[in-house]
């Protein structure tokens, strides 16, 4: 059928004397009259059940027979209490006028009672229930004018759900009034009274459309409806879904995104959900009961489910579809998911109780389950990977290892999750790491089962360093890695109280007696070689009497004590932390300089003359201070970690 572009609409009263387009004042034309003769003959061949066709009257009336139309229900009452409309005549010449006398001024009219002003639309109501109740009373004269204001009240119907969906006044499409392309635009239409995000429905159109639902109900005329409100409310639905961008996800589309792509998908889901369950769902839900409430035949599963059991499939399974990855990486993300699920499963169990609604809200709750199973595998394939990892690439200082940081950063996001994880995490780690001494920091019954698994990272995180620290060549360097390294673990517990309360003060406390043991090992290691360049010089030359090999001896000495004591110096600055550093300074200084004052004032003043004494003390008892703290602070490894 054609489509045609109606005139720019003038305000009328419905007239209750005369018929005619005196009442109208045309400001531009039709597109064709051809296009209006055809809209007019599809109106007069529409019949509706329950209602008699003028041939239908004629044979009834000849029977003279009363038929027995549907009682009007209370709530049709209320049109009687004030009504307008003074008598029969008067009624029936409304609904002639709307209906086609004058095909300009009907449509024109029919525009009016889809988006004027009430009053036109409750007069309109007035005439019908006039006439409704004279057929009620068996007057067959008025059967004709009922189908006729039945017909008009179905295309009112449909036509304020096509307003709703496309916000524009280009309705009136013959029968045909429903469109499938329903705008993006995120605009606001002025609808009925006060404005309404596009694809809603305005109070004022609820009420219309319950009011019109009502009286097609009484004389069995409202299927057509039904289905067209179905149709046109799944579309609004359906377009706001697709407004939040959402796509339909497989589980590999999932396994391919990283992990900054899977948790951006992550919240555009618990966006989207929250809006549909919080908002959307609910909004249907209650313009369903509005405007059907009173029509037994339209039920919750034929008329609310087919409009939003789409999207909310849609939505469930998107997040069945996560419960599948497995990369430990997106933990967090699928505990907001879980989250955001957990909290609207209540309004999900509530919008989907019935029989034949239930399987959504079970797949909501199955597919919780299922995250909870996931969050316990991701969590434990992150324990594994501490422990074992393996990539042995460290820098020659002895600095921070990427492990380090990432699984402290990791276990410091989990503890922004505690209260989370511990419904999720309900038993303690089984493994075994086989060192004794760390196990009975996991026997402490007092803890929860996240507690222990923290706990149980922290040593396997420590066992793991160990075993790099000895891909270092030299023994002072692997000392430095676990200072560095331990003492970061421990910064990064204090510094953060939710993690700290979870791992205790007392595991704290023992990696803090690891730093203090690497502390006295480096030192150990580091002044026996500076005291062995000090040892006395007689004692590697058996002929003491041979003079200048003493001497000889004494220079090669000085010079060994001046290179060992830089590189001292310079591998100490790999220590990160300054209170460490200092601490290493002040006790290999307090072990150093007794013996070197004593060296000096033995051999730099007698066996030395003053030019080289001048070449080869390079350090006196006074600068080697300064210059110990000078060496280890220049190094550009002075800040904190």
């Amino acid at each position: 059928m054609s489509t045609f572009v109606l005139p720019p609409l003038i305000k009328l009263r419905f007239p209750t004397d005369t018929i005619g387009e005196d009442y109208y004042r045309e400001e531009t034309s039709v597109s064709s009259s051809a296009e209006i003769t055809e809209t007019n003959s599809s109106l007069s061949s529409w019949t509706c059940p329950g209602v008699l066709t003028s041939t239908e009257i004629t044979s009834t009336a000849y029977a003279d027979t009363k038929v027995q139309q549907p009682p009007l229900t209370s709530a049709t009452a209320y049109a009687f209490q004030d009504t307008k409309i003074p008598d029969l005549g008067s009624a029936t010449k409304i609904i002639n006028y709307v209906d086609g006398r004058s095909s300009f001024s009907s449509l024109m009219q029919l525009q009016e009672l889809i988006y004027d002003a009430r009053s036109t639309f409750t007069e309109y109501l007035y005439a019908v229930d006039e006439v409704q109740q004279s057929t009620k009373s068996g007057m067959i004269s008025s059967y004709e004018t009922q189908r006729r204001a039945m017909k008009t009240l179905q295309l009112v119907f449909k036509g304020i759900l096509t307003f709703s969906i496309s916000g524009t006044r280009s309705y009136l499409r013959s029968s045909t009034v429903y469109s499938s392309s329903v705008t993006s635009s995120s605009s606001y239409e002025l609808q009925g009274s006060g404005y309404t995000v596009q694809g809603e429905l305005s109070s004022e159109q609820v009420y219309r459309l319950q009011n019109i639902a009502e009286r097609l109900n009484s004389t069995g005329c409202l299927g057509d409806c039904i289905e067209a409100y179905k149709i046109s409310r799944k579309s609004a639905v359906d377009a706001r879904f697709l407004r939040f961008g959402f796509g339909k996800w497989s589980i590999d589309d999932l396994q391919g995104l990283d992990s900054e792509e899977f948790t951006a998908n992550i919240r555009l889901w618990i966006q989207t959900a929250r809006k549909f369950y919080n908002s959307f769902f609910p909004g249907e839900r209650q313009y369903y009961e509005q405007i059907f409430g009173g029509v037994s035949s339209v039920t919750y599963d034929n008329c609310f489910l087919p409009i939003v059991k789409e999207v909310a499939i849609e939505l469930n399974n998107f997040a069945n579809a996560v419960s599948s990855i497995a990369s430990f990486q997106k933990l967090f993300a699928v505990l907001d998911l879980y989250k955001a699920l957990s909290v609207l499963i209540p309004e999900i169990r509530n919008m989907f109780s019935t029989k034949l609604s239930a399987y959504i809200s079970q797949g909501a709750i199955k597919t919780i389950e299922n995250l909870a199973t996931l969050v316990r595998q991701l969590f434990s394939s992150f324990e594994d990977t501490v422990l074992n990892e393996r990539l042995n690439t460290l820098t020659r200082d002895g600095s921070i290892h990427s492990l380090t940081k990432y699984a402290m950063n990791y276990v410091t996001s989990i503890s922004q999750y505690e209260e989370l994880l511990k419904s999720i995490i309900l038993s303690g780690p089984i493994e075994s790491v086989g060192y004794q001494l760390d196990e009975q920091s996991l026997e402490d019954s007092g803890k929860s089962p996240l507690q222990l698994h923290l706990i149980w990272i922290m040593i396997s995180l420590r066992i793991n360093l160990e075993g790099k620290s000895r891909c270092h060549e030299h023994s002072s360097l692997r000392y430095v890695f676990i200072m560095n390294n331990v003492n970061y673990v421990i910064k990064t517990i204090i510094g953060s109280p939710e993690l700290l309360e979870l791992i205790g003060k007392e595991y704290v406390l023992k990696l803090s007696k690891d730093v203090i043991q690497a502390t006295h090992f480096y030192s150990s290691s580091m002044w026996p070689r500076l005291l062995y360049c000090l040892r006395d010089p007689r004692l590697s030359n058996k002929f003491t009497f041979y003079d200048k090999l003493s001497k000889d001896s004494l220079k090669d000495r000085f010079k060994a004590f001046n290179t060992t004591f830089e590189e001292v110096c310079q591998t100490t600055s790999f220590v990160l932390d300054i209170q460490l550093r200092d601490q290493l300074h002040k006790f290999i200084l307090r072990k150093l300089l007794p013996a070197y004052k004593c060296f000096l004032e033995k051999y730099g003043s007698h066996t030395l003359s003053k030019r080289y004494k001048e070449k080869y003390i390079k350090y006196s008892p006074e600068d080697l201070d300064y210059a110990f703290r000078t060496l280890t602070n220049d190094n550009g490894f002075s800040v904190e970690c």
